[in-house]
């Protein structure tokens, strides 16, 4: 069984037609739309194998586990079987649900409601949006050996079928049939950036031109991180339970992370970047003088999610995020606070992104004294009324170790996606015990402050093909210039335009179609692959010594000497324009 754990403000829901035959007729009440406030919503998928009486014991365990940890009292229990590709027979989820409905009723603690099974529903849902308002879990059968679980130790089958196994992994396939034209995966097909497979669900396999985007964001952020300051540091996948028992990740996310071990010690496989980047300022000692430290890390960090909620590049299992920590005096936190809006505008802007802004606030469960967080609430609020940004307060909302400024992105849609982020942290320096000396010789604790621009580089990626439908800015683009000749006899010519662009403009990622086909179809294939420049030459470009030029989505031709071309291209890469 697979559930999804969501803590929401509120969920509406209404059948509205049958999904299943077998399944018996609601009654008038039950077709009417139902609304639970505050409640927890666990979506559940029932899947073969699992037996009704542990299941439906191990169900109401989690139910009441994660209720308690987000002090919820209102439980709705939601078939969602999207959740899972290897779905029980109806008759067996029925019974599992029902009974446990009967189980948490009996605890007079919660009011539990039932969505009805079976039936299409029209649904709205908001998630809370807390560090634990999101929680997936899944429930085997003890003895069950062929299915991975987080933290136990699996038995590989070593007989084995390889023609079986490779039928097996080969079936991945991209079902288009509800996904928009401009979806990015796509779009994503159609420039061949990316793609997803079984062998590795939720992680994605970058193909030349994808990570040709991939790297061209890294290289502009780490541009970036280069002029405000910061040294980028690199730490490790796994590491060992104490770290993260230490800064509470352990305790507060243990069912979202994957575990394993090393020499009988436990390791976590990293979910996140910040305690590295704690071990690294603890590794040697810190003066005033060092301080503003800022340390940046594209980190690959990995969260158990269920194979239902996987989302192209929108929601992944691997993540590369470009994190940053800022270790500072408190003199210092205000303006440190100011640098980072500054280069948050200075990337979005770059993209053509408009956003809005959220504080959020201490959460229910959290670490750290109430003075800390009043504080930490304070210097953000402060900060942003000074700057005269428009913002709303998300109360509860706030890392469990600190509050928050998030960074909505809108896109070309209207659609708003949380990327960035500026956390200020007094717990995390206390936990691991973090000093510096101050010029009066007495040793003091650094104020912390994380950071991300992008979020992750998936997700940014995603968004930014959605917002541009792929039609990127000539520094970020796969191919950036193709050549084409409108007879065979200019073949020539154009080779010796594609030469001088190579070689006047530095990395330059210009190829030619000489093919004998028509002009007009050379083009909509460039087009259609989204180049930002076509150039063709016939023979007036080659007695004038000249090129033609269509920039993409212009039906207009203008004509240029190669030399002007290169200068002006030179420039709009360079510029990042």
């Amino acid at each position: 069984m697979k559930i999804l754990a969501l803590h929401v403000d509120y969920i509406k829901f209404k059948p509205l037609k049958k999904a299943l035959k077998s399944i018996e007729e609601l009654s008038e009440d039950e077709k009417k739309e139902k609304k639970v406030s505050e409640a927890l919503v666990i979506l559940t998928a029932v899947e073969k194998g699992d037996a009704v009486n542990s299941s439906v014991m191990e169900l109401v365990k989690n139910v009441k586990d994660i209720a308690g940890q987000v002090k919820a009292k209102n439980i709705v229990l939601y078939p969602y079987a999207h959740l899972s590709n290897n779905l029980s027979n109806p008759e067996t989820a029925v019974e599992i649900l029902e009974k446990a409905e009967k189980e948490l009723n009996k605890d007079k603690n919660f009011k539990v409601t039932k969505a009805p099974f079976g039936y299409y529903k029209e649904f709205e849902l908001k998630v809370k949006g807390h560090p634990l308002s999101e929680l997936s879990r899944e429930i085997r059968e003890k003895g069950s050996e062929n299915i991975v679980q987080t933290g136990k130790t699996v038995k590989i089958q070593e007989d084995y079928d390889p023609e079986q196994l490779l039928r097996e992994i080969s079936k991945s396939k991209l079902d288009t049939s509800k996904l928009k034209d401009n979806d990015h995966r796509i779009i994503g097909r159609e420039m061949d950036l990316f793609s997803f497979s079984e062998v590795a669900p939720g992680m994605v396999f970058w193909h030349n031109d994808g990570l040709i985007i991939k790297n061209g964001l890294v290289d502009f952020w780490r541009d970036l991180q280069r002029k405000a300051g910061y040294k980028e540091i690199s730490t490790p996948q796994i590491m060992d339970a104490k770290l993260w028992k230490i800064s509470g990740h352990w305790d507060k996310y243990k069912d979202n992370n994957f575990a394993t071990e090393y020499e009988s010690r436990p390791f976590l496989v990293k979910p996140m970047s910040c305690p590295g980047g704690l071990i690294v300022y603890k590794n040697s000692p810190k003066s005033y003088k060092d301080l503003p430290l800022r340390v940046a890390e594209l980190g690959i960090v990995h969260r158990v999610e269920l194979s239902g909620v996987l989302s192209g590049l929108f929601r992944v299992i691997q993540i590369t995020q470009d994190d940053a920590h800022i270790f500072c005096t408190s003199e210092q936190t205000e303006e440190e606070i100011k640098n980072i809006i500054n280069l948050f505008e200075a990337v979005y802007s770059k993209f053509g992104f408009e956003y809005v802004l959220e504080l959020s606030t201490k959460p229910e469960k959290r670490i750290g004294s109430d003075e800390q967080w009043n504080l930490a609430e304070e210097i953000l609020e402060k900060v942003l009324k000074k700057s005269k940004m428009k913002y709303k307060v998300n109360a509860g909302d706030g890392a469990f170790y600190g509050p928050k400024i998030d960074f909505h992105l809108k896109d070309s849609l209207g659609r708003t996606w949380q990327c960035g982020t500026i956390q200020l942290d007094f717990s995390m320096p206390e936990r691991f015990k973090l000093e510096y000396t101050d010029r009066d010789n007495v040793k003091k604790r650094p104020v912390m402050l994380h950071r991300t621009i992008y979020g992750s580089l998936e997700r940014f990626t995603g968004i930014l093909l959605e917002h541009t439908n792929g039609r990127l800015p000539t520094w970020l683009a796969p191919n950036q210039v193709r050549v084409l000749s409108f007879t065979d006899r200019n073949e020539a010519y154009g080779k010796k335009i594609v030469k001088q662009l190579a070689e006047n403009v530095p990395g330059l990622r210009v190829d030619a179609d000489f093919r004998s086909l028509p002009v007009p179809s050379k083009v909509r294939e460039a087009e259609l692959a989204r180049i930002p420049y076509i150039i063709v030459v016939g023979d007036r470009e080659e007695k004038d010594k000249s090129i033609a030029i269509r920039t993409r989505g212009d039906s207009k031709i203008k004509n240029s000497k190669p030399e002007k071309f290169i200068e002006d291209l030179k420039e709009e890469i360079e510029e990042r324009i």
